[in-house]
């Protein structure tokens, strides 16, 4: 029986820290990171259990070092996760890559030490192709199985490319052997990066994004409120940007008012050649992934701004988040087409919209889920696959295999995230730049 991250650490504590504190290596390293950081920094330790060795160095060198396990909601100098992120599932790691990005300010650090999959014995590993990662799956770990994830050297750079973060210094390598503990017989690799803050907005990626403007083949079918997608996020934006009084239509989810039930709603199956509204008669536009589908974002956003209320009114354009679960597990099996580039998508609405005089622009997660309450798990991974599949290619000639791959790499999803597949979304939300703040 595997064990919770939070379990675990709070069972080996000291044990964990007899082991790994004295590592001279890992110690020189965080002495170099901290080096990098501007004079009294903000910092936050990512898992920083007994706060040894990281935060006991880092507040030696006069930064304020604050200790979490959750997200902050704060900007800092300087993030550091070290040997921390194993037991994160290959989505959750990929996104928590991305939620460090937007802590950090622009120019700030990022400071890793993992293990790389090149460290590991091959019979021991499970390939995960969705994700291009290793996972070890009931590892014995300090009298406990744990299951981890592991990228390779060049996938670590990859994955922080991704998250608009550029390498300091030279990756450095090392063999280490925990003392005094019988589970390890032989050194573990560690492999310790140091990165910076380069893009300013790590929701608009991954990078580098896309210059091609319009794809060759879009997706012409996208249902992405299905009965099985849960989000208290999304009903939370929708009380807030529809407030008594609003008349607000929904553009392209003629189903939504099933999920997010507020004010005065309206719903059009689509974006058609002539909106049925007077201009400037709308308070509120939602546009939830409706811009996926559109060959020319550019005529879509004219006509959307052609009928809201030039003061006061809000456009908000709902896409996926860097890393959705969904998203890499549908654009793996089909192929193509495949779902746009989500942050190509933000990043150029955005640009027509301020454009337009929609020049005040937000942009925020959304966190999603599709549940799959199953519990024999071969039911679990169809039913799943059917609902993934149906979300964009119900249509497609290829319908059935889709779903065979599908089922076969949510086998391996689920032996992660017990119920559920993420559908984290990013909402850019613009206001008239005429409005009120």
């Amino acid at each position: 029986m595997t064990i919770s991250a939070s379990s675990l650490f709070d069972e080996v504590g000291a044990s964990y820290e007899a082991a790994f504190a004295d590592n001279a290596p890992l110690c020189a390293f965080i002495n170099q990171a901290s080096k990098n950081l501007p004079p009294n920094s903000r910092v936050l330790d990512v898992g920083c259990g007994t706060g040894k060795p990281v935060a006991e160095i880092l507040a030696t060198a006069s930064h304020e070092v604050h200790g979490i396990d959750i997200s902050p909601g704060m900007s800092v100098d300087g993030v550091f996760a070290i040997l921390s992120l194993f037991q994160l599932t290959p989505g959750e790691l990929y996104s928590m890559i991305f939620k460090f990005a937007e802590w950090l300010n622009v120019g700030g650090c990022l400071a890793l030490a993992v293990t790389p999959s090149t460290g590991l014995l091959p019979d021991k590993c499970t390939y995960d192709p969705t994700w291009n990662c290793v996972r070890m799956l009931g590892k014995h770990w300090m009298g406990n199985y744990t299951d981890e994830v592991f990228h390779s050297e060049d996938g670590w750079a990859r994955l922080l490319q991704a998250a608009g973060l550029v390498l300091d210094m030279e990756p450095v390598d090392h063999l280490f052997c925990p003392a005094g503990h019988k589970d390890y017989t032989s050194l573990e690799v560690q492999h310790f990066l140091l990165a910076r803050k380069a893009e300013p907005q790590p929701l608009l990626g991954p990078y580098p994004v896309p210059i091609v403007e319009t794809p060759s083949d879009y997706v012409d079918h996208l249902d992405i409120f299905t009965d099985r997608f849960v989000s208290e996020d999304l009903k939370s934006l929708c009380k807030q940007v529809a407030v008594d009084g609003k008349k607000m239509v929904v553009l392209g989810q003629d189903n939504w008012s099933h999920y997010a039930r507020c004010g005065e709603l309206q719903a059009l199956p689509d974006i058609t050649d002539s909106l049925p509204y007077a201009p400037d008669s709308l308070d509120v536009i939602f546009a939830p992934w409706t811009l996926e589908k559109l060959p020319s974002l550019n005529q879509a956003i004219k006509k959307m701004v052609h009928v809201a209320r030039r003061k006061g009114s809000q456009l908000v354009i709902l896409q996926g988040a860097p890393g959705n679960e969904a998203v890499m597990h549908l654009n793996a099996a089909a192929r193509s087409p495949r779902i746009r580039h989500q942050g190509q998508i933000l990043q150029e609405a955005t640009q027509l919209l301020t454009e337009q005089g929609f020049g005040h622009v937000s942009l925020k997660r959304v966190r999603a889920h599709y549940a799959f309450p199953e519990e024999d798990l071969p039911t679990r991974c169809s039913v799943a696959a059917e609902c993934l599949a149906g979300i964009t290619h119900r249509q497609h000639s290829n319908y059935e295999v889709i779903k065979k791959i599908l089922t076969a790499r949510l086998k391996l999803h689920f032996q992660g995230s017990a119920h559920a597949v993420g559908m984290d979304m990013v909402a850019l939300i613009a206001r008239s730049s005429d409005a009120e703040t």
